[in-house]
């Protein structure tokens, strides 16, 4: 067994590795003897935990797993392979993209081991005990939040996955099961939601650093949404657990009923989600239960200790490369056809160009690869529907929102209907997302079954395109990825195979693979 601990210098550190989740390169070594001591490195070491997660979400590739979902596809050929054999079902474990996901989320994991596991070695300021107490417990409350969030993705895109809770690596570590896995992340929530606070400017003793920051903070309205849909998915494929149903109603019903405490609501208009202004840099908006927030000014990435300042997801990697954008992922033609005209539908999809103000209007139809483009990562400063051809940075300061309050209703919707039935509020929360997008109510009176069919049809509009709480993850929990696939329009790249059960998780990537042949 080999043994490390390294700190990665990012704005503060970040506790990572650089390439694969066994490598040995380290950045900035510091050890425990000569670090974790005053409140000062405690703060740094949370705002490296912070960094950390922006590396789950900060590029295309992170979600290059959820390529099989059947609202997303790719093109054939250039550097696109690795997002096309999620899409066609044949991916390998050499696969380009899968480092994103599995790194981001286990550097994510190392740096939250580093918190909770020093814990009780910060010790300053000596004469407030109350005051570091209080500072310790939100730390480490954030930690554990981190640490279950980054292993709700790994399970959820590897499945079966090693659970690494101390600092050291152990190279001959082996998988833990589904039933474990999850078992650690409700653990972790558990104890997040009694330790980080409902609000951090009013938070006793919070420093001046959390006060400043305290909308990009996990409280506890970001915990109980989290679990919720942690429950939800262990009621799915592959535990089925459906006892977690009425436990996924009751956290989501937590939220609900305290919106307005924790600020959350609707945006009156879809199309405001995704506007710059209302989610750029240090901003967002009421609909962010849970979000990244980037910088990527604050520093020159290729140095290796900013990368995570910027978003890469916003503005090219969505965009089509008729107007130099880099087309990573567009709709399925199927998915676009069958979606709900209304005001979603129009804030929602790129539907034509024009590449200079006096440039032809160009259909999707026209488009290099002939299909809509997703426009939820487009507007950027700068940018102009009629000039899409004008130049813009590969990078941007773009929030990406993680959990959005539609995702907490909807949750509660289908979670209530599966034990006991809809009730009126399951009603009114599926309704008001409706409403937005322009729809009218669904119908009263509907079984628990039928109901629960309308809400997971509201989710595949609401949150397509590779959102974080992509269509793919429900297609795998409601074991639908046969029958979706089927509908595959045949314009789309011919399927290398048909979906079956062992191709919904993700190959463990190579290169951890022959570090650990126990993996």
């Amino acid at each position: 067994m080999k043994k490390y601990m390294s700190l990665f210098l990012l704005a503060g550190i970040l506790f990572s590795c650089s390439k694969d989740f066994l490598d040995e390169k380290t950045y900035g070594l510091i050890r425990p003897d000569n670090y974790f001591t005053t409140v000062s490195d405690l703060e740094k070491c949370v705002n490296a935990l912070y960094s950390s997660k922006n590396l789950m979400y900060n590029e295309s590739g992170t979600m290059a797993a959820c390529m099989g979902g059947d609202d997303v596809t790719t093109q054939a050929g250039g550097n696109k392979s690795g997002y096309l054999q999620f899409d066609v079902f044949s991916a390998q474990d050499n696969n380009d993209r899968l480092r994103s996901s599995w790194t981001g989320a286990y550097g994510t994991i190392k740096q939250a081991n580093v918190i909770i596991s020093n814990i009780d070695n910060f010790v300053e300021p000596k004469d407030q005990p109350a005051l570091l107490q209080n500072q310790k417990n939100r730390a480490l409350g954030q930690a554990y939040f981190m640490r279950a969030l980054a292993y709700f993705n790994l399970v959820r895109i590897f499945g079966e996955v090693p659970l690494a809770t101390e600092v050291t690596v152990d190279y001959t570590i082996s998988k833990s099961s589904f039933k474990d896995v999850y078992a650690l992340i409700v653990s972790d929530l558990t104890k997040a939601e009694s330790l980080v606070p409902a609000n951090y400017s009013n938070a006793p003793d919070a420093s001046a650093l959390e006060k400043s920051s305290a909308h990009a903070r996990a409280n506890t309205g970001t915990v109980k949404a989290l679990l919720a849909s942690v429950y939800l998915n262990m009621a799915g494929y592959p535990l089925k657990q459906e006892s977690n149903y009425a436990l996924a109603a009751q956290k989501a019903k937590e939220v609900i009923d305290n919106e307005a405490s924790y600020g959350y609501k609707l945006l009156d208009n879809y199309a405001d989600l995704w506007k710059w202004e209302n989610g750029w840099k240090d901003k967002g908006n009421a609909e962010d239960v849970f979000a990244c927030y980037f910088n990527h000014t604050a520093g020159d990435w290729s140095n290796g200790g900013t990368w995570a300042n910027g978003n890469m997801n916003a503005p090219l990697s969505f965009f089509p490369e008729n107007f130099g954008g880099w087309s990573d992922a567009f709709a399925e033609l199927t998915f676009f056809n069958e979606f709900p005209a209304g005001p979603r539908k129009d804030a929602t999809f790129i539907t034509s160009g024009q590449k200079t103000p006096t440039s032809p209007v160009v259909a999707w139809q026209d488009f290099a690869y002939k299909h809509p483009y997703y426009n939820k990562y487009t507007s950027f400063p700068g940018y102009d529907p009629k000039n899409m051809g004008a130049w813009l940075d590969w990078w941007s300061s773009r929030t990406v929102q993680v959990i959005r309050y539609a995702e907490v209703l909807l949750v509660y919707a289908e979670a209530k209907a599966m034990s006991g039935g809809p009730d009126a509020l399951a009603y009114t929360c599926i309704n008001r997302v409706r409403t937005r997008a322009g729809l009218e109510n669904i119908p009263a009176g509907l079984n628990g079954t039928a109901f629960r069919d309308k809400v997971i049809e509201e989710r595949k509009w609401e949150f397509a395109g590779l959102e974080p709480c992509a269509r793919w993850f429900d297609m795998v929990r409601t074991e639908t990825v046969e029958s979706a696939t089927a509908k595959r329009n045949a314009a789309e790249v011919p399927l290398a195979n048909q979906p079956t059960k062992d191709r919904y998780f993700a190959p463990i990537p190579q290169g951890d693979r022959v570090l650990n042949p126990n993996l």
